[in-house]
């Protein structure tokens, strides 16, 4: 949303064309949660990612995706969108089945996480910046998950542990890559962002290294509170042979 004038270092300003689409996205993304506006699948368009002509499209995000595609005009502030606009709202539309939460808590394997995101990625249909509006919106949609001005971002704001939110957005950088990266890369570099992001409050030296790193890293960002991670990293230090290996096949496969 915000562009450096003149490259780096210079001054932050507002991108334009960039705040226009996220404002438009914002606007117009859960409109088909009211069903009564749900399209139908017209015949010359079937079949439509699993729906046939006739079918009531009955998930809001496809729903989206069908009237941005074939009818976007219907919404105006969308359509008002220049092309490269219009092409970045429309991969937030995407069916990617990422679990952001399995990320920021390294609860499952690159594959698992990513392969979807990727296969819509190497698809040709999103690039480094798509990526990365992808979830500028995912963080909005959060912030206005309440729907009272009143009340503002209170889910953003109180629903989220402070340490908890931080990873969300640290997060962000490191998934822009995987238009670039491989997914096992990506994770990788996720969590050795966390463990230096980590360093300074746990006193910790860099990320760790051999077959013991991955399940390392993957317990910090397990454990996401300060009390918890120093127990963790304690606990480590005092296993057994028997016990580190079974952690090493538990939680160091990558």
């Amino acid at each position: 949303m915000l562009t450096e004038r003149g490259g780096r270092g210079g001054a932050v300003e507002v991108a334009v064309p960039r705040m226009c689409a996220m404002l438009a996205l914002t606007a117009i993304h859960d409109v088909f949660k009211v069903e009564a506006l749900l399209p139908r699948v017209r015949p010359e368009h079937a079949p439509f990612k699993g729906f046939a002509a006739g079918d009531v499209i009955n998930d809001h995000d496809v729903a989206m995706y069908y009237v941005l595609d074939h009818f976007p005009e219907a919404l105006p502030s969308f359509a008002g969108l220049d092309a490269t606009q219009r092409h970045s709202v429309l991969f937030t539309q995407s069916k990617m089945s990422f679990n952001h939460g399995w990320l920021v808590q390294a609860e499952a394997p690159p594959h698992a996480l990513f392969a979807r995101f990727k296969r819509v990625i190497m698809a040709g249909e999103a690039n480094p910046p798509d990526v990365s509006f992808y979830f500028v919106h995912w963080l909005t949609d959060l912030a206005g998950a309440v729907p009272n001005p009143l009340d503002g971002s209170e889910r953003l704001v109180l629903g989220f542990p402070y340490q908890v939110l931080g990873s969300f957005i640290t997060s962000f950088s490191v998934l822009s890559a995987l238009a670039t990266q491989t997914e096992t890369e990506v994770f990788e570099t996720y969590l050795e962002s966390y463990w230096r992001d980590a360093a300074p409050r746990l006193r910790l030296g860099a990320p760790p290294s051999g077959e013991h790193a991955i399940a390392m890293m993957r317990l910090l960002c397990q454990a996401q509170s300060t009390e918890a991670q120093e127990s963790v990293l304690a606990a480590w230090e005092k296993l057994s042979a028997d016990d580190e290996k079974a952690l090493l096949r538990r939680r160091g496969r990558n």
